[in-house]
């Protein structure tokens, strides 16, 4: 899972308890409308207060879903956070360093360039077969395909 993915699942999950909790008080909102509506010691009163015994057992295991949600989110959160700061912690430590010494001379696998007179020419008959001989194969090589 990409950090990516669990950015929209973590905000998802906290879309989903803010949902919940407006639907509860919401639902807190009903009953204590229900509540002030009744003549005090009247009967509905009375069988209000019952369903409402039972329907606060109901949030009762809501409040503990979205106290559990929040609790996850809350972990991931930390988890991130404790992932971002490791990283961080590695980027502040290990600085990006030159693998070489910049202050040291280059030392290069060729040998150094002899300079010529004018009198002296350069043969070049090995490398004119070498190339002669790397067309052969290369035609060779596409003649087959």
């Amino acid at each position: 899972m990409t950090a990516d993915q669990e950015r929209v699942e973590g905000a998802e999950a906290a879309e989903d308890a803010v949902r919940k909790v407006q639907r509860l008080k919401k639902a807190f909102g009903r009953a204590r409308a229900l509540l002030t509506d009744e003549e005090p010691g009247s009967v509905g009163l009375a069988r209000r207060a019952t369903e409402l015994v039972g329907e606060l057992k109901q949030w009762e295991d809501r409040l503990e879903e979205i106290r559990c949600d929040l609790a996850d989110l809350l972990a991931e959160r930390d988890r991130v956070r404790i992932a971002h700061d490791k990283l961080r912690e590695r980027l502040d430590r290990h600085t990006l360093e030159p693998r070489s010494d910049p202050d040291r001379k280059l030392q290069s696998s060729r040998q150094p360039v002899r300079a010529r007179s004018a009198d002296e020419s350069q043969d070049f008959t090995a490398i004119d077969k070498e190339l002669e001989r790397l067309n052969a194969s290369m035609l060779r090589a596409f003649s087959s395909e």
